[in-house]
């Protein structure tokens, strides 16, 4: 598979992930558990979304979802009022913004 350059994403090895240690997160989780008399023994599956090496805060997340997705939501805006204005100024022969209705 793949091509033009692509390269097949770096799969870990699953041994680095079974130490649920690594994750204080899921340590906790599991004592929570452990109070109510239950046990969850799939936590360590979940142990490689807590030992990423950079988290992100809730604003770095914010600022990259906004510069993602604010700059087309700009434009696709600025685009649509253009034409809902020119449709309304060939029609009526006036825009919204011309004052009389």
């Amino acid at each position: 598979m793949g091509g033009h350059g692509h390269h097949e994403p770096h799969i870990p090895n699953y041994h680095i992930y079974n130490d649920i240690q690594q994750a204080p997160e899921l340590v906790q989780h599991q004592q929570r558990l452990a109070r109510l008399g239950l046990k969850d023994p799939w936590a360590r599956n979940y142990v490689w979304m807590f030992t990423k090496p950079m988290r992100t805060t809730q604003w770095q997340h914010f600022v990259k979802v906004m510069s993602w997705g604010f700059k087309p939501a700009v434009v696709i805006t600025a685009g649509l009022i253009t034409i809902e204005e020119t449709y309304s100024y060939f029609k009526h022969g006036h825009t919204s913004w011309g004052g009389h209705h």
